[in-house]
């Protein structure tokens, strides 16, 4: 298992997520599973933080589909985890670039 991502995160997670969490039982481990819109949100920031649409959180958005009301949620979420003056347009950018690869490209 990778733990090694919660002991970097500095930042906030997305807002209701701790709520949203689905916990299951396999034996004795326990598993929260995430809703379907954190998990967008957090692939959205993974995928602006890392280079190219070949990395595993791209890929892992486009699979998920998000829709472009989806998409707008996790971008608001996304924008406050950095306070770079270009990080709102990295944002934007990757979000079109997952329309133009979902084929809702011209929005």
């Amino acid at each position: 298992m990778n733990n090694q991502v919660g002991k970097k995160w500095s930042g906030d997670y997305p807002p209701g997520m701790q709520e949203r969490l689905v916990w299951r039982r396999y034996g004795g481990l326990s598993v929260g599973l995430l809703a379907r819109q954190d998990l967008i949100a957090l692939k959205l920031h993974a995928a602006v933080d890392r280079e190219g649409p070949e990395s595993v959180h791209y890929q892992d958005l486009l699979f998920l589909g998000p829709s472009d009301t989806e998409l707008e949620w996790a971008a608001g979420w996304v924008r406050k985890q950095d306070i770079g003056s270009a990080f709102p347009k990295l944002v934007q950018d990757v979000i079109e670039h997952v329309r133009k690869d979902l084929g809702r490209s011209g929005r």
